[in-house]
């Protein structure tokens, strides 16, 4: 093995190793936080518009344990989906880079029960969009 390699390697495990921990710390700050203390948190005190983001989802998800998710937030640099229902609020915050080549994101989430689902997406000259959809959840995907 040479030098080079180890050196990879041993990078990569620090990642590896830090990743989860940080990962970790930031749900178990969040876990017991009320609505009103994560969108403070986000906003920091700005004042929140409707619109200047996009968000789709079913009306009725058959399963709560996977919920198709789809956010647009053009030129937004940070987005945040909140689930109020849930057990944790935040499901999902995510930074969009100076390299990206569009502010969209599409995944799967779980939820607890029909609920309003909100997105709030902070723009670069720091005003802050929102809009809510409504799902209504037949079984629910969270214990």
């Amino acid at each position: 093995m040479r030098r080079r390699d180890a050196m990879r390697v041993s990078v990569g495990a620090l990642v590896a190793l830090t990743v989860p921990a940080r990962a970790q710390q930031l749900l178990a700050v969040q876990q017991d936080a009320t609505l009103d203390k994560v969108i403070a948190a986000f906003t920091d005190g700005t004042p929140i518009a409707e619109g200047g983001v996009s968000l789709i989802l079913p009306d009725v998800a058959e399963d709560g344990y996977r919920v198709p998710v789809a956010i647009d937030a053009p030129q937004a640099e940070e987005a945040m989906l909140i689930a109020p229902g849930n057990p944790v609020l935040a499901v999902l915050k995510v930074r969009f880079g100076p390299l990206a080549g569009s502010q969209k994101l599409s995944t799967r989430m779980r939820l607890a029960q029909t609920q309003d689902v909100l997105v709030l997406a902070r723009k670069p000259d720091g005003s802050v969009g929102q809009v809510a959809r409504a799902v209504s959840v037949v079984v629910g995907g969270c214990a």
